[in-house]
């Protein structure tokens, strides 16, 4: 849905600089909501997640301590374990301010690759196409259903196993 955003940035309708602001902004609140939630209610988080979610965690738990810093710029980029990544560095006990700064630092970064690629996106089409004035609607109509779609699949995966 940001690249939508930024496709929308390039056409006018929104404010690429708002955007980037908003989105990082708002997946900052989100991480850290779940990495202090995992870092002070520890044994409740755990109990939770279990009942929930089918992934082994001391594979994650492990990847985190492994890579340190780097697990929260790779975590960013991975679709469906964002959120489970950030409570995952609350259990590992991770400094929060470490954390914090750290994680701010990524969800600028995610922000803004994501927005510039929607922004781009919409540089080549009005390359290629000329006016694209005529056909954003059905280009964001277009972006907003793959989006959709690769949710609802993977959604539907996710039921199965």
């Amino acid at each position: 849905m940001l690249i939508a955003a930024g496709f929308l940035a390039f056409s006018g309708y929104l404010d690429a600089t708002v955007v980037i602001i908003v989105s990082a902004l708002a997946s900052y609140v989100g991480h850290g909501t779940f990495f202090l939630i995992a870092l002070y209610k520890r044994e409740a988080f755990f109990a939770l997640i279990r009942r929930f979610v089918k992934v082994n965690l001391l594979k994650l738990e492990s990847l985190m301590a492994r890579y340190g810093i780097a697990a929260i710029f790779i975590s960013q980029w991975l679709y469906g374990f964002r959120l489970l990544s950030a409570a995952v560095l609350g259990l590992s006990r991770m400094g929060t301010t470490k954390y914090f700064v750290f994680q701010f630092i990524s969800c600028i970064i995610w922000a803004t690759i994501c927005t510039g690629s929607g922004y781009f996106f919409g540089a080549s089409l009005k390359n290629i196409l000329g006016d694209v004035k005529r056909y954003e609607p059905y280009v964001a109509a277009g972006v907003l259903a793959a989006g959709f779609l690769v949710w609802f699949i993977r959604d539907v995966r996710k039921k199965k196993n």
